[in-house]
């Protein structure tokens, strides 16, 4: 445990219009007590007569020490130096240092003039409130300080505020200060929030973002003045106060990505940006990345960038000098930046029609499982059974693929859509709980899965009954690759399934068709004997 300090200490400090009075505790022994005390006026940055006391000289004035010859109304800056040394060549030496500022009396013979008035109120003033003005976001906190006092009455002073941001865990501490020739200063407190975010439907598109503070919920500060000279800093207390941090409400028009296309190696990138009577604070970053043959990974592939700015009401950004040989990863980054921060972005591939590069994957259709050589049954017959697989291409063996279908003839649930990867160590997936039957049979009855002409050309697919059809026989799926730990998405593709299943014979039907195929062979034979005799 550290021990009390036995030395002299400050007090009260007294003022009248031409004198400071300086009262102190009286600790330890007078016989062993050094005591400085230094004035110096401030306006005119002059040193008054220093006292410089100790030992007998301290029987008398120790504990009250007064400075004479004073100009009223001044400020003055006060430092006080006492030290108690040990008693003996043993023991601890004590030393305190304080600096006050503090203000004379005016002369109560002449009349109180305005710089009296305006002391009457605190020479600073504090305020907050949610950056809101151009270029700022409100979710931070912007925390002003003004000086009250006018200019010709605080000369070489400093307006100081010392901010404390309370937080759950912590408390983060910020001082600044205002010097005398100027008016006002702000600063930024960067709050951490959590932001609940609505979309009002009418003819723009508006957001609305409730702003709450996460962690941090009040705000508190201490003012004071202060005056330095040589190397002291003299200061006079002025006030203390705190504010909660509350949540905010903020409305913003939010530009929108429409869609891309490719002229001639320039990227065209559409937007349907909101018109509004002020210019739009944002920014719009585009970055394409060649993708290299196979997608495979390769952190030097070349890369063309720009960032735009959207004062103008443009809706249009174009990117120059792609390959049109190339393909390319594309990310699209909408930064909105007032009233609050808010971003978008978009990523897809920009597939080249004059590339020859192989899509990295492909639709397979399979109508039938291979003969069953069971040796349980005699058929022979080939199992019927339709289905759609995802293959990907051998050239993209170095890639991850991701494959989004959407729901298929009219499939509902949280299970419609399906969503899935493939890769080098699975090349290929197969799509499960599809109603095939229902989206071939509805848009060509005739197929012969369908079994319409209950002949040798028709068959029954294996556990299929309450055969149903579909609104649309259409298979929608969307290609994504990831560059560099990003996924980007291919444009959204459909096929009609009933184009692709072929319309295939019964193994019953090929020995049909078979035989009457020999006995043509044979009757053209003997026709073709005769017609030999014939001529010879």
């Amino acid at each position: 445990m550290r021990p009390v300090m036995e030395v002299d200490k400050i007090e009260t400090v007294d003022v009248t219009p031409s004198q400071i009075i300086i009262t102190t505790t009286k600790v330890g022994p007078v016989e062993s007590l050094h005591i400085y005390v230094d004035v110096i006026d401030i306006e005119k940055g002059e040193h008054q007569p220093a006292m410089n006391l100790s030992g007998l000289l301290l029987l008398i004035t120790r504990g009250r020490y007064t400075v004479n010859f004073l100009r009223p109304a001044t400020w003055y800056g006060v430092a006080f130096y006492s030290e108690q040394k040990p008693h003996g060549d043993h023991g601890q030496t004590y030393l305190n240092f304080e600096e006050k500022l503090v203000r004379t009396l005016p002369s109560p013979e002449i009349s109180a003039g305005s710089e009296e008035e305006a002391l009457k109120v605190p020479p600073m003033e504090v305020t907050t409130r949610r950056m809101n003005e151009k270029g700022k976001s409100i979710e931070n906190l912007l925390v002003n300080l003004k000086w009250i006092l006018p200019r010709k009455y605080r000369t070489n002073l400093q307006a100081v505020a010392n901010i404390s941001l309370h937080c759950k865990d912590h408390i983060r501490y910020k001082e600044f200060k205002l010097a005398d020739e100027e008016s006002e200063k702000s600063v930024e407190v960067k709050l951490d929030n959590s932001f609940n975010i609505t979309q009002n439907h009418n003819s723009s598109r508006e957001i609305v973002a409730n702003i709450q503070p996460k962690n941090c919920h009040r705000i508190c500060w201490d003012t004071s003045l202060m005056a330095s000279f040589d190397q002291h800093h003299f200061g006079h207390a002025i006030s203390s106060d705190c504010r909660n941090i509350e949540p905010v409400i903020a409305k913003a028009n939010i530009r929108e990505y429409l869609s891309y296309d490719v002229n001639h190696g320039d990227l065209i990138i559409r937007t349907n940006a909101t018109e509004t009577n002020e210019m739009e604070d944002a920014i719009v970053d585009i970055k394409a990345i060649e993708i290299p043959e196979g997608a495979k990974p390769d952190s030097n592939a070349t890369q063309i960038s720009q960032i735009f700015g959207t004062n103008n009401s443009d809706p249009t950004f174009v990117l120059h000098n792609l390959n049109p040989q190339k393909w390319y990863a594309v990310e699209y980054i909408y930064l909105k930046r007032s009233p609050f921060n808010y971003v978008e972005s978009r990523r897809f591939i920009v597939e080249s029609r004059a590339s020859t590069a192989k899509p990295p994957f492909r639709v397979r259709f399979i109508t039938r499982d291979p003969k069953n050589n069971s040796s349980s049954t005699n058929s022979t017959e080939t199992i019927v059974r339709p289905r759609i697989l995802m293959v990907m291409d051998p050239a993209y063996k170095d890639a991850e693929i991701g494959i989004d279908v959407d729901p298929f003839c009219d499939a509902k649930g949280p299970n419609s859509s399906q969503h899935f990867w493939i890769n080098a160590r699975n090349p290929q997936h197969e799509l499960k709980g599809l109603n095939i039957l229902g989206a071939v049979c509805g848009e060509k009855p005739e197929h012969s899965l369908c079994g319409g002409k209950k002949d040798d050309s028709s068959h029954d697919v294996p556990g299929v009954t309450n055969r149903t059809t579909c609104s649309s026989p259409n298979l929608c799926y969307t290609g994504n690759l990831k560059i560099h730990e990003k996924v980007y998405s291919m444009k959204r593709r459909c096929i009609n399934v009933a184009n692709y299943f072929p319309i295939f014979e019964s193994d019953a039907e090929k020995a049909k068709q078979t035989s009457k195929a020999a006995t043509l062979n044979s009757m053209f034979s003997l026709t073709l004997i005769s017609l030999i005799f014939l001529f010879h």
